[in-house]
């Protein structure tokens, strides 16, 4: 008995049709479709928006590191400040407050040649010879600016009435101690500043910075214990803070 094979054709999606075959014919076959592919056509740029696109882009980079280079090489450099004149005056001491007014000159020098510095804030805090404050001026003057290379001067005033701050006895007799034994009171002073620094047309950044410079070991001599005596400062000056 022939075993005859039985394929069914896959065009025809009825499963009555089938195509008996003898073995080895394959005549009766139906003709096969040839496999279908899908085509994709990549377009190639022009070589122009090519050599566009790779100029644009060295171009930023280029910016970027010329920016980068500036920022690390031609940045602002901090103003240093100097204290011309020193003195103290009204000077008295209770058992449990103490009355003083201070009087001194401060110098700030721009040492850059392309930036420009704006003090925006500048408070100054006197202290004692612990480094404690006992007074405290806010806004010491009007905003001012400093141009390259140049310096700018102001006057400030401190007194003990400017500001509320208590003074613990023992720090009473510290500092009533030194004025009636030496003659002399040791003082120090703090001086915050809020500063911009803008350069020249063509470094067209802003740099801000909150800058803090202490003057310690001021002493100041007085000629004697009367409360109108006005102590000056022992050493030589401008003195660097």
């Amino acid at each position: 008995m022939e075993e005859n094979e039985i394929i069914q054709n896959s065009a025809h999606r009825c499963p009555s049709k089938v195509y008996p075959l003898t073995t080895g014919d394959i005549s009766q076959l139906p003709p096969s479709r040839p496999p279908h592919y899908q085509h994709f056509q990549i377009k190639k740029l022009p070589k122009l928006i090519i050599i566009t696109l790779l100029v644009v882009a060295a171009s930023i980079s280029l910016t970027a590191l010329i920016c980068i280079l500036m920022y690390f090489t031609l940045g602002p450099k901090l103003p240093s400040l100097h204290l011309d004149t020193f003195s103290v005056s009204n000077f008295t001491i209770g058992s449990t407050n103490l009355i003083a007014k201070w009087d001194f000159n401060l110098t700030f020098k721009n040492p850059d040649h392309l930036w420009q510095i704006y003090l925006d804030y500048i408070e100054c805090i006197a202290l004692n010879h612990d480094h404690f404050p006992i007074a405290i001026n806010h806004s010491v003057s009007p905003p001012f600016k400093v141009k390259p290379m140049k310096k700018s001067t102001i006057h400030v005033q401190l007194a003990t009435g400017d500001s509320l701050i208590f003074l613990n006895h023992q720090l009473l007799q510290k500092i009533n101690s030194q004025r009636r034994n030496g003659r002399m009171v040791v003082f120090g002073l703090a001086v915050r500043a809020k500063t911009r620094f803008t350069g020249v047309s063509w470094l067209w950044w802003t740099e801000f910075a909150n800058l803090m410079y202490t003057c310690l070991d001021l002493k100041v001599g007085f000629k004697g214990l009367s409360d109108s005596d006005v102590g000056m400062f022992i050493g030589r000056l401008p003195k660097q803070c």
